[in-house]
């Protein structure tokens, strides 16, 4: 049996995004308005498995949702993104992850989330990684159940068979920031992560020393998402900026989990790590053209030309 370019574990969710908010009424007599809705399987992990698979990987989520309607849509969008769900665990003494958020007319945005449900590692089989090119956890953070040895028996089989690992951490659920990393930065091929995330993790106050810092601790790779400035990456080589892909947002839902898919995708076609940063900025940035961040991302191809033109001057 062909393995999977891509196993992503950790966060999964539903997504209830209401786009082009006017106001949020205090009364219920009161009406706000809204200009596009969307209900989409998310999370961390999830985001980017739908789109890796839209970038044309094969890939397959791993995590745990509840027996219930929020986590049956959840299944049903991961199926339509051709992501694999045979390694979701669906179990019915838990619910479903659900976040609502709202993107207002200015581009602000806000969000309520119900309770994220542990992903329980120690029932969960590491039979996915079998044949696997690249083992992603996402939402580290937000899963302190993941930490420390729980997600290490899966490094470490992941290694084994020498497959890619990365992480992106996201926000802390708990406010800490350095133990869950004890054994684990320098037993990752990229550490994919934002400006805020990647200074409260090395206690820099500049990112450059932030990623200067991740490196010195073991990191193959890192890759600091930016926003409006682009992209920060460094290997143990060279520190470079790269500046961003400009397009006109209609939801900024989901570029970090675009970026870190296309940035996976690159390192197993053996990509220089500039080429792999210019790439994912494309991929991030069209992925806030539309409404859901995978529904607007293109095959690789597609977009390592749109990159090559770009970046070309």
């Amino acid at each position: 049996m062909k393995g999977f370019d891509l196993v992503a574990l950790g966060e999964v969710a539903l997504d209830v995004i209401l786009a082009g908010v006017d106001r949020i009424p205090r009364r219920w007599s009161e009406l706000g308005r809204v200009r596009a809705t969307g209900i989409f399987a998310a999370g961390s992990a999830g985001y980017v498995a739908q789109c890796f698979s839209r970038l044309g990987g094969r890939a397959a989520i791993v995590g745990r949702i509840g027996d219930d309607g929020a986590g049956k849509i959840t299944i049903e969008g991961f199926r339509q993104c051709g992501v694999s769900t045979r390694y979701l665990a669906v179990d019915k003494t838990a619910e479903t992850e659900v976040s609502a958020v709202i993107v207002y007319n200015d581009g602000n945005k806000s969000s309520v989330v119900s309770q994220v449900p542990p992903v329980n590692l120690a029932r969960l089989s590491t039979a996915c990684l079998e044949r696997a090119r690249a083992f992603h956890i996402g939402g580290y953070l937000v899963l302190p159940d993941l930490w420390g040895r729980s997600i290490l028996r899966w490094i470490k089989s992941a290694k084994r068979k020498r497959t890619l690992v990365s992480l992106d951490p996201q926000m802390s659920a708990t406010g800490e920031w350095s133990k869950p990393f004890e054994h684990i930065l320098e037993r990752l091929d990229v550490l994919l992560l934002d400006e805020a995330e990647a200074k409260k993790i090395s206690r820099k106050k500049r990112t450059f020393d932030a990623v200067e810092t991740l490196l010195s601790r073991g990191c193959a790779k890192v890759a600091v998402k930016a926003g409006k400035k682009g992209c920060i990456v460094g290997d143990q080589a060279r520190i470079l900026s790269v500046r961003p892909f400009k397009t006109k947002p209609v939801s900024t839902i989901g570029p970090g989990d675009a970026f870190d898919a296309a940035f996976v995708y690159g390192l197993l076609q053996g990509w220089t790590v500039e080429k792999i940063a210019k790439f994912s900025n494309v991929v991030a940035a069209l992925s806030m053209t539309k409404l859901g961040c995978m529904t607007a991302i293109p095959k690789a191809t597609t977009a390592e030309k749109i990159a090559e033109s770009y970046y070309r001057g």
